[in-house]
């Protein structure tokens, strides 16, 4: 029943390489806040630049690139 019920879910979302099909997905360009869970300063505004399977490229306000995982963003 569960695999059936994940290949239906699949269908719709292709899910690409997350652990989870409900994750939050950003898109470049999108405006973004960092989480408590990040090492850098939470709760900073960024900007996405690029976006690979488990990591963002973000530029925040002051100018300067990090890279962050998932979890790491709102």
């Amino acid at each position: 029943m569960k695999k059936i019920l994940w290949g239906l879910l699949e269908m719709v979302d292709d899910n690409w390489g997350y652990s989870t099909p409900l994750q939050k997905r950003f898109k470049v360009g999108d405006r973004v806040k960092i989480s408590p869970h990040s090492k850098l300063i939470a709760h900073t505004p960024a900007t996405i630049i690029e976006f690979g399977r488990y990591d963002y490229l973000i530029e925040d306000d002051n100018g300067k690139k990090h890279i962050v995982y998932q979890f790491e963003l709102y």
